[in-house]
């Protein structure tokens, strides 16, 4: 089936006057693109509550293009929309003029269609009756009117979604139907069968006769016994958006339980599962901030005596409470020393000179302050729990322990022993095929036989995952045999929470990667293939896994063979799970969706540099960028790591920290230009 071309249209004067953000228009473009291919989204605006702004851009979307055909004689085709959806508009106030905008310029109203929208919404809400939806043709493309609310516009929607590519193909079928219903690879397929007709094919999924539809079986990889001629012309797994695989994958996986750890066994990288409480007053005591004297600050600069001493860990015992420091004294006392009880400032060595000292000139017996001194009460004196308050919060759950070391410091004044702390992911790697040398092994020296390639995939996945502070087990080079592949995963499984290949997930008859997760391992492919560039054919499944002690579902990452598609893949979709199987959504400040994500995977705006890039017509690209801060504009620059961008090029992967965010192209935006602003996702720490 063909991808057919979309219009969103949202009718709100507030949205169109920047006053309001349109969030029907994303969430319908959201709900369309998680169909795979089925539909291109080329053309998004929002206009007022004008009937004639209205009715003009609708009929502009749908008005045949005329073109050249190959004999130079000029033709006219479908309307570059072959579906209009139109969101705002439909109530019952003097303002809501969708309906009567569009409704004459169908050329057949499609009340059956309108119908089922209205009975779908009406069994979630009464006041669903309040809102006029309409469908109909307009050309050769399929327009619905549906409300302005997000719930509405998507519920509405979704009560028709299934049969709209067969409405729209129908409606757009100028040479009749029949071909319709002709057996077609990738529709389902049923028969209509009837007493007083002969049976068809067709992808239309509806019967004659009353009962109920049953589609060809799909989600199924090839057949592990099926032969070459026996595998899938194509491939049976949708393309989901991007948005969406990588919510399958969050939802698909669960922080590991924490463990109970000393201060010694936390590693960086690691998480904290709960808030560390301070258990005792950090200082304890009243401590000097400085080497010097500690006195009465009443008494100002002179000539004192210097009673006796307070280093840190020594403290006076000729200074108590009973017989405090006096008018006229001072202690000598060293930086962290306790404050002896009845001063209540120190001034610093500085700032005094000896007067007298003993016959041996081992110990002092007079100074004097000096005027510079400006002593006042509390001055160089920390508080008792300045630094730490016993019972209160010290870290919060959630907190990453970096290399910086100041988390581990701050744990260790908190006077506890052991804390709860999330372990980090044991993750295995494995690269896959008959052709790929390990340059890990004996083999690296050897010169390559024709038609084999060096394995960078695995040497690149497991420093990725060290960096992500995992541990690695490397399974090494497997060849293509199922057998082999899934008993080495299955092992791997005993001691990994999850598996990453590299390697036979495409349309190859020696591609088993799939076969072998759902048909050797029992294992549920949430997808098989996603709306990106590069990397679409990325799998992630998940595969029920038993021991003696314990049964779990451990998940599988099988990424692309292309060594660029592999590393892009990994940093948008195995990078977050791992952030999140290590604790990292255990955020107090976290508050909704967008949070959670840029949590998992950060990313920031920044100015393109770089020349002109056109942009793909069917999938969002994600390219190769050298991320830095401009220091004159205080704001983020992004830059190519280099022009040639092929999947196949490692090398444009080199001194990569981000990947720039490309969306489709279209008509109206065909390119990337320098200046503009662009979404980068931050793969590695950039420059500053």
């Amino acid at each position: 089936m063909e991808s057919f071309p979309v219009g969103i249209l949202t009718v709100s004067d507030k949205c169109s006057k920047g006053l309001a953000t349109d969030t029907s228009g994303p969430a319908l473009e959201k709900l369309l693109l998680s169909q795979g291919e089925v539909w291109t989204i080329t053309e998004k605006q929002i206009v007022p509550d004008k009937a004639q702004i209205i009715a003009s851009t609708v009929s502009s979307w749908c008005a045949p293009l005329e073109r050249t055909d190959n004999i130079g004689s000029p033709s006219t085709t479908a309307g570059h929309c072959r579906l209009v959806i139109i969101t705002g508009g439909t109530g019952v106030s003097p303002s809501d003029v969708t309906v009567e905008a569009v409704e004459p310029l169908f050329t057949k109203k499609l009340g059956a269609l309108a119908t089922a929208m209205v009975i779908g919404s009406l069994s979630i809400t009464p006041f669903a009756a309040l809102s006029q939806v309409a469908a109909g043709v307009i050309g050769q493309a399929i327009v619905l009117a549906v409300p302005g609310s997000k719930k509405g516009s998507v519920e509405n929607v979704q009560q028709i979604l299934s049969i709209l590519p067969h409405a729209v193909e129908t409606a757009g079928a100028v040479n009749g139907t029949r071909h319709l219903h002709a057996p077609s690879d990738g529709k389902p397929v049923v028969e209509h069968t009837s007493t007083n007709k002969p049976t068809i094919k067709c992808g239309c999924a509806r019967t004659d006769e009353d009962g109920g539809v049953e589609f060809k079986p799909q989600g199924l990889s090839n057949k592990l016994s099926g032969g070459i001629t026996g595998r899938a012309r194509k491939s049976p797994y949708p393309m989901i958006p991007v948005s969406a695989a990588l919510e399958k994958v969050l939802s698909s996986i669960s922080e590991l339980p924490p463990q109970e750890l000393l201060l010694n066994q936390i590693c960086p990288g690691q998480v904290l599962a709960q808030d560390v409480l301070a258990r005792e007053n950090v200082p304890a005591y009243p401590a000097s901030i400085m080497d010097g004297y500690a006195m009465i600050a009443s008494d100002g600069p002179g000539e004192f005596t210097v009673r006796t001493a307070s280093t840190a860990g020594a403290a006076s015992q000729e200074i108590n409470e009973h017989n405090p420091l006096q008018s006229g004294e001072v202690v000598r006392v060293a930086t962290g020393a306790p404050m002896p009880p009845g001063a209540d400032a120190v001034v610093m060595i500085e700032d005094t000179e000896l007067i007298e000292s003993t016959t041996q000139d081992n110990e002092e017996l007079r100074v004097r302050i000096l005027d510079s001194a400006n002593t006042v009460s509390g001055q160089f004196i920390r508080p008792i729990g300045y630094d730490l308050k016993a019972g209160t919060v010290v870290l919060h759950a959630g907190t990453v322990i970096t290399t910086v070391g100041g988390e581990v410091g701050t744990l260790a004044v908190s006077g506890n022993k052991s804390f709860l702390i999330h372990p980090l992911p044991n993750i295995a790697v494995m690269s896959t095929g008959d052709e790929v040398v390990d340059v890990l092994g004996e083999e690296v020296c050897k010169n390559l036989q024709y038609g084999s390639i060096r394995d960078c995939n695995r040497p690149a996945l497991l420093t990725a995952l060290k960096a992500l502070g995992c541990t690695t087990v490397d399974l090494g080079v497997i060849k293509d045999e199922p057998d082999i592949l899934a008993q080495t995963i299955s092992k791997a499984l005993d001691t990994c929470q999850g598996i990453i290949t590299t390697g036979g997930v495409s349309m190859g008859e020696r591609d088993w990667l799939k076969p072998v997760v759902e048909q050797k391992l029992g294992g549920k492919i949430h997808f098989g293939r996603v709306a990106m560039k590069p990397s679409k054919p990325t799998t992630f499944a998940t595969i029920p896994h038993n021991t003696e002690s314990y049964s779990q579902e451990k998940f599988i990452f099988a990424l692309p063979g292309n060594p660029v598609s592999a590393l892009v893949a990994f940093h948008m979709f195995v990078a977050p799970a791992i952030r999140k199987l290590a604790g990292h959504l255990i955020r107090l400040n976290l508050s909704g969706p967008e949070q959670i994500l840029n949590t998992l995977r950060p990313s920031v705006r920044a100015i393109f540099e770089g020349l002109d890039y056109i942009l793909d017509r069917v999938r969002p690209e994600y390219i190769r960028g050298s991320l830095v801060w401009d220091h004159v504009l205080n704001h983020w620059i992004v830059r190519f790591t280099e022009q040639n961008q092929q999947s196949s090029r490692m090398a444009s992967m080199r001194c990569a920290n981000a990947l720039i965010s490309l969306p489709c192209g279209s008509e109206n935006k065909p390119a990337i230009t320098r200046g503009e602003w662009v979404n980068v996702i931050v793969i590695a720490a950039p420059e500053l």
